[in-house]
Parts: structure tokens; C-alpha cells; sequence
């Protein structure tokens, strides 16, 4: 593996734990009764779009940057 393989496992590794741990914070925080669920919405869906983003940046990344 590559220098630019590894970079790149590392970096989905860390986008893909991150959203693994925010949907746990997110359930987490619905189910809790002293949490109002319109706050945890309003803070999670732009947390949620940002990692998401990152995502799409980091295929699309990978994807300009292949040599065919």
C-alpha cells in the first residue's frame, strides 16, 4: 500500500468513527427525557450534513486524483 492508501484509510477511518459516535451521541440524546428532541435536531443536522460533506470532499478527492 501506498503512502497516499494509507492517508486515505486513515482519513475514512476517522470520517466513518466520527459518524458512528455521533449517531450514538444522537440516540442517546432522543432517548434522554430531559433532553428536548427539537434542540438535539437543531444541533446535530448540521453537524451531521458537515461529516457528511466531508465525506463527499474526500470521494470526490480520491476520485480526481486517481491516475487512469
Amino acid at each position: 500500500m501506498s503512502y497516499k492508501d494509507n492517508i486515505i484509510m486513515v482519513a475514512t477511518y476517522c470520517l466513518a468513527a466520527v459518524v458512528l459516535v455521533m449517531l450514538a451521541m444522537f440516540g442517546w440524546a432522543v432517548y434522554d427525557e430531559k433532553t428536548p428532541d427539537e434542540v438535539v435536531f437543531q444541533i446535530v443536522g448540521p453537524a451531521f450534513q458537515t461529516i457528511v460533506g466531508g465525506f463527499i470532499g474526500l470521494i470526490t478527492g480520491i476520485k480526481i486524483g486517481s491516475d487512469e
